[in-house]
């Protein structure tokens, strides 16, 4: 059946920030001396940038902070950290778009380990994978093109087709143009304000 579909970024689109930014420093602040966990992180991302490793690799040792996380540590961060960095245009958005009948999908690089703890008005969270109380992506980086794939591998479990001309979708970044190529709608939400607006790519804007 064909339905129209609602697609969020969440970074900077549904909250304000880098939610792994996030964690980051609130894990730094719990615990000083994982400050020098970062001397690897660092180490991978120049590997990756030499094409010596994967980029998942490289982000499985920025997200340290997971290895030394309980369910109720992350669920507090979420809730404590995460959520009053809300757009509340945004959600109110993503509320008016579900009661209207939209399938809405927040697809996210962030990791489901933290995010699955949201209580947005979706259908469905897509994220990055990692293993339990673990680090460890499993797969891909959801990001790029993986978005599209994991979209529409969802999509197809609950046979669903998009309506293209109805659909919309709201990003901050370029890097989600692939994603917003599914709808015709695209918006863009503004860093500082939160603001939507039409979605122009900035090389062309």
């Amino acid at each position: 059946m064909i339905k129209k579909v609602a697609l969020f970024d969440f970074d900077n689109t549904v909250a304000k920030g880098d939610s792994i930014v996030k964690l980051l420093v609130d894990d730094i602040c719990n615990h000083p001396l994982h400050i020098f966990k970062l001397f690897k992180v660092g180490i991978l991302y120049i590997l990756y940038l030499c094409h010596l490793t994967t980029f998942e690799k490289a982000k499985s040792a920025l997200l340290f902070p997971l290895d030394y996380m309980n369910e109720q540590q992350l669920e507090t961060f979420y809730h404590d950290k995460i959520v009053p960095s809300y757009y509340s245009n945004v959600v109110e958005t993503m509320k008016q778009h579900h009661d209207n009948g939209y399938i809405v999908i927040l697809c996210t690089a962030s990791s489901e380990a933290w995010m699955k703890y949201n209580q947005l008005p979706i259908d469905k969270l897509i994220g990055t994978q990692t293993k339990p109380h673990s680090s460890e992506i499993i797969g891909l980086n959801c990001k790029n093109q993986h978005k599209i794939d994991l979209i529409m591998e969802y999509l197809d479990s609950i046979d669903v087709q998009i309506d293209y001309d109805l659909s919309y979708g709201y990003s901050d970044s370029d890097s989600d143009i692939p994603m917003l190529s599914l709808v015709k709608n695209r918006k863009r939400v503004l860093l500082k304000s939160g603001k939507i607006v039409d979605f122009i790519p900035k090389k062309q804007s």
